[in-house]
C-alpha cells in the first residue's frame, strides 16, 4: 500500500514556518499507518530548548479535548448514569431560568443549546469557581435548535460531570477514557515543555511564550482543566481516541453510530454527538472525503478526519499560533491541501 503520508509531505514542509513553527502527520488505512514531521518544536529560546519535532512531539489539542469529553459522556450514557436527555442544570445547578431549563446534555454535544460561544472569563474572575459561576449566568445567545459553536457549554458540562462520576473531571477522562484506548501521552498539562511544541507568545494575559500550558485563556483560568481545551497528545494518541468513535470502543457501536450520523444543520454546518460531519461546502477536509466523514479540528492548529467509506484516519497537528492567531485562511488552505494530497483517487 501506498505511504499515503508522503502525499501531503511536500506541503507540509513548504507550510514550515509560514503556518506554525512544528507539524506532525499520522494517517492509517486498513490498518497501515503512515506518519510525517517536520519544523521544530520552538525556535523562541524563551520557550526552552528547541528540537526536532516528531511523531512522538506533544501538542495543545484546543478543541480535540472536546471529542474526549464527548467520549466521557457517552461512555456514561452507555452506562445509564446519564441520559442525553439529562438537563445541563441537573448538572449545574448554576444554569437556570428561562429555556435554561430546557438545555439538555444532548444540546450542549451538538452545539444546538443556545450558550453563548464564548466569554472572557480570565479577565473577569478570578478562580476556577469565579469563572464557572460566570458561565453558568450568562443568559442564552440564541435560540435553542439553532446550531452555533460554544466552548461555553462544554466547559460547563465538564465541570457537572463530576457530580455523575464521584471525580475530578481530569481523573474521571483518565480512568474512563484515556486508559481505556491505551493513550499514553493524552494528558492535560502543564506537560514537559521539552517534549512539545510552543504556541503563541502570549502578551496580553501571562506574558510569555506557552510552551507545554494550554494556550486557551478559559482553560487556563480553570486550572489548566477544561472539558473544552487543555489536553496534550501526540498524533499517535488522537488517533487512539478517534477509536472511540470509528470502532465504538468504550462506548459500543450504537452510541458510536449515533455520534457519527447528523444531528443538527446550520449554515454550512452538520453536527453530530460531539463530531464535526463533513460541510456541505468548502470542507476543511477536502473535497475527496465522503458526506459520512466525521471529525473535529481545534484552534491551535490541530484536526482529525475520519472517511469510514475507505477505512480513512487523519491526524494533522500544526502549532499555527506560534506566530499569532491572523492566519485561518492559510491554516485552512493547508487543512484542505492535506487531505486532499492523501484522499485523492
Amino acid at each position: 500500500m501506498k505511504d499515503l503520508a508522503q502525499r501531503a509531505a511536500p506541503i507540509i514542509d513548504a507550510a514550515i514556518g509560514v503556518i506554525g513553527t512544528a507539524c506532525a502527520l499520522l494517517v492509517e488505512q486498513k490498518g497501515v499507518r503512515s506518519t510525517h514531521a517536520a519544523g521544530t518544536l520552538c525556535p523562541d529560546p524563551r520557550g526552552g530548548p528547541d528540537a526536532p519535532c516528531t511523531t512522538d512531539s506533544l501538542f495543545d489539542l484546543a478543541s480535540l479535548t472536546k471529542v474526549a469529553t464527548t467520549a466521557l459522556v457517552l461512555a456514561l450514557v452507555r452506562d445509564r448514569s446519564l441520559a442525553l436527555a439529562t438537563p445541563l442544570r441537573e448538572l449545574v445547578p448554576d444554569f437556570r431560568g428561562g429555556r435554561k431549563d430546557e438545555v439538555t446534555v444532548g444540546h450542549v454535544l451538538t452545539h444546538t443549546g443556545g450558550l453563548a460561544w464564548h466569554l472572557q472569563l480570565w479577565t473577569e474572575c478570578r478562580s476556577a469557581e469565579e469563572a464557572l459561576w460566570r458561565a453558568a449566568q450568562e443568559p442564552l445567545a440564541q435560540d435553542l435548535g439553532e446550531v452555533r459553536y460554544s466552548d461555553l457549554g462544554y466547559l460547563l458540562l465538564a465541570a457537572g460531570l463530576e457530580r455523575v462520576t464521584g471525580a475530578p473531571f481530569a481523573q474521571a477522562l483518565r480512568e474512563r477514557v484515556i486508559a481505556g484506548v491505551e493513550a499514553t501521552t493524552l494528558d492535560f498539562g502543564p506537560r514537559p515543555s521539552a517534549a512539545c511544541a510552543a504556541t503563541e507568545d502570549d502578551t496580553t494575559y501571562r506574558m510569555r511564550r506557552l510552551r507545554g500550558e494550554v494556550h486557551d485563556e478559559n482553560a487556563s483560568r480553570l486550572g489548566g482543566v477544561a472539558g473544552h481545551a487543555g489536553l496534550f497528545g501526540s498524533a499517535a494518541d488522537v488517533a487512539a481516541l478517534a477509536r472511540v468513535f470509528r470502532d465504538g470502543a468504550l462506548i459500543g457501536n450504537d452510541l458510536a453510530e449515533r455520534a457519527r450520523v447528523e444531528s443538527a444543520r446550520g449554515d454550512n454546518v452538520r453536527r453530530g454527538l460531539g463530531l464535526a460531519l463533513r460541510a456541505p461546502r468548502n470542507a476543511m477536509c477536502g473535497r475527496h472525503f465522503s458526506e459520512d466523514a466525521w471529525g473535529h479540528a481545534g484552534f491551535t492548529g490541530t484536526s482529525l478526519w475520519v472517511d469510514p467509506d475507505v477505512d480513512l484516519t487523519v491526524v494533522l497537528l500544526t502549532n499555527r499560533v506560534y506566530h499569532g492567531r491572523d492566519n485561518d485562511e492559510a491554516t485552512w488552505r493547508l487543512r484542505v491541501a492535506v487531505h486532499e494530497a492523501i484522499s485523492a483517487p
